[in-house]
């Protein structure tokens, strides 16, 4: 993974395990940028119709990643919004209904919902674990979804979508994913998982900044839930002689697809390079990833655990991890170790009163033991 280190620039400058906050840039992203928008300065829009069939082109990759449909693809603005969208589309319905999460959720996944009034059911956490079990526990007859992250933002802790997904089809009730702290590391599958919704802001683990939130829906359930909200752009123009809708007071359809949620003009120039992402990430392979991925937390786990500090994380089933590490020398030392470390150019983060330590494609050894040797420091000085 050396070969990977020389992309990221941040590498010269810091220890970082920080990019469940945001990964940085890789150097062939940062120029794709700046080619993208030099061609802004000197063309205008003049490729604007080469960027919408890149974008379409970026949509069919993104599909073939997740064992979905291009049309079934779009971007949102942020993780909150797509949750916003998903509340509106239930309670169109004006039915009696309830939603059930886990207790230690990004607020992304519950603000909205309780925002809306509606009904909200929050799994307690097990030592930072949730079991299948304990979330179908709080499913009833009125549980219209259950909205839940792949890992937690907070902990790390990587739940069993497979399993639940095929539980709660077998009950009737939508199964909404925040892939956010997950893909493009992790694979996933949305027909053997049976998601019927999958959102993931991609400045976690996409390598291009602040591009905004896959929005994946399926088809039925855009039939079932249609968008609440419409724009200039989620108007059906296939039976018009132009892509904008003019007419006023005459009856018009939305598109079926996705791009009924694209209400209006957006950044394409931004979005289209996650197929470049995309195309890198291939290059090292999934199974590389995965146990670079592995073998570093292993690492990192194994050293906190020599060096006696409080691990958050459920680390006992290897199969529940993720890149995430979180772990505590106490609530009141927990800042005062994090500020120490950024002197020492290490650079981790504060979630839930927790240390959170995410490993990446460009991690390594030497990373992880001056992560560790700055907190040994900090005791020896601190005892």
């Amino acid at each position: 993974m050396n070969n990977i280190r020389k992309h990221f620039p941040v590498c010269k400058n810091y220890h970082y395990f920080q990019s469940a906050g945001l990964s940085p840039l890789p150097d062939f992203i940062f120029q794709k940028y700046v080619s993208n928008y030099e061609s802004l300065l000197n063309e205008g829009d003049f490729r604007w119709k080469e960027d919408i069939e890149q974008l379409k082109n970026t949509y069919q990759q993104i599909a073939k990643h997740l064992n979905t449909e291009a049309e079934n693809i779009v971007f949102v603005e942020n993780n909150s919004l797509a949750m916003s969208l998903i509340g509106l589309s239930l309670l169109r319905k004006h039915e009696k209904f309830n939603i059930v999460s886990l207790e230690e959720e990004f607020p992304s996944n519950s603000v909205p919902f309780e925002y809306l009034n509606i009904e909200m059911r929050y799994v307690p956490h097990q030592q930072h674990r949730y079991s299948i079990e304990s979330i179908l526990q709080h499913c009833d007859q009125n549980t219209k979804a259950v909205v839940v992250s792949y890992v937690q933002y907070s902990t790390g802790f990587r739940l069993n979508i497979e399993q639940l997904g095929y539980e709660l089809k077998k009950r009737n009730i939508l199964f909404v994913v925040n892939a956010t702290q997950a893909f493009p590391l992790f694979p996933i599958d949305m027909q053997k998982y049976h998601i019927d919704v999958l959102t993931c802001s991609l400045h976690k683990w996409g390598f291009c900044g602040h591009i905004g939130t896959l929005f994946i829906t399926t088809p039925d359930f855009r039939k079932q839930y249609p968008t609440p909200i419409a724009g200039w752009f989620s108007v059906d123009t296939s039976y018009h002689n132009d892509f904008i809708y003019t007419s006023k007071n005459k009856p018009f359809a939305l598109r079926t697809s996705a791009q009924q949620y694209q209400f209006g003009s957006y950044n394409i120039k931004n979005r289209i390079v996650i197929s470049d992402v995309l195309n890198f990430l291939t290059g090292i392979g999934t199974e590389n990833i995965i146990q670079h991925i592995e073998k570093m937390t292993t690492i990192l786990i194994q050293r906190l655990q020599d060096s006696g500090i409080n691990l958050i994380s459920p680390v006992n089933n290897f199969f529940e991890r993720s890149a995430i590490v979180s772990f505590t020398i106490g609530e009141n030392k927990n800042t005062e170790l994090i500020n120490f470390l950024k002197h020492k150019n290490v650079i981790v983060a504060l979630r839930n009163n927790f240390i959170r330590a995410s490993v990446n494609i460009f991690t390594n050894e030497q990373d992880i033991i001056a992560l560790c040797n700055g907190i040994e420091s900090f005791l020896q000085q601190h005892t």
